[in-house]
């Protein structure tokens, strides 16, 4: 699985082009006025199950990340956001209904990213660094024998970064196919020669106290790094 080369520049708000990925950067503390924007943006059912979070933060930074997905695709589908309709694959994967672009979220800490893509399936991981006192017995079950040995041999001061890494990397692979959680702990056990063919990872190794990484289908695609300040309505 090879890295294509991060672009910075910013492109006007239409599906990607057949040889892009955008990646999308939410900040989910947002100011006062793109808060209010972002909340108008979610549906009644979002905001219900955000009101069911135990810790009111984690609620309100499901609800922010959930109303930047909505501002991102329905500007790109040239809708309402509200309007849009998801649906659920087989496996899990959510997917926009009657829309010819794929989609995938994730947040962690204060940040979301979005990867939008058009004619490959699409994946992204964000992971905020944070001390894990269980490193090694959580590496053990996700990491091949070979990655396991190169995160223990490595100083203590760098194996978390270097943890997260690798598991924003896995991740974001398993959104990518639909496996989910599963798909991790699986490739730890059986190494495939057809993900390593038909998948290119890159990172996003630009946040700082953040790891990230973005999945999508064959190879030869840049990935296009936008933030929620450039071109949103």
């Amino acid at each position: 699985m090879s890295q294509p080369p991060l672009s910075h520049r910013y492109y006007d708000l239409r599906s990607p082009e057949p040889d892009k990925v955008h990646v999308w950067v939410a900040n989910l503390v947002p100011p006062a006025g793109d808060a209010a924007r972002w909340l108008a943006g979610t549906t009644d059912a979002e905001r219900e199950r955000a009101s069911r979070f135990y810790r009111r933060d984690d609620g309100e930074r499901y609800l922010f990340a959930h109303g930047a997905l909505r501002l991102v695709l329905a500007d790109y589908l040239t809708c309402d956001p509200r309007a849009l309709r998801f649906g659920a694959q087989e496996n899990g994967k959510p997917f926009v209904e009657d829309a010819d672009i794929e989609f995938n979220l994730s947040h962690s800490g204060d940040l979301a990213l979005i990867a939008v893509a058009r004619g490959r399936q699409v994946g992204v991981d964000v992971e905020q660094l944070r001390p894990m006192p269980d490193l090694e017995s959580v590496a053990a079950r996700i990491c091949t024998p070979s990655e396991l040995a190169a995160i223990t041999g490595l100083a203590q001061a760098h194996r978390e970064r270097a943890f997260f890494a690798l598991w924003t990397r896995k991740e974001a692979l398993a959104k990518a196919t639909g496996e989910g959680i599963g798909g991790v702990f699986r490739h730890a056990r059986e190494a495939s020669a057809e993900l390593q063919d038909r998948w290119t990872l890159t990172e996003v190794n630009d946040l700082p106290g953040y790891a990230a990484c973005v999945a999508a289908e064959g190879a030869g695609w840049e990935l296009v790094r936008c933030t929620m300040a450039d071109g949103i309505r």
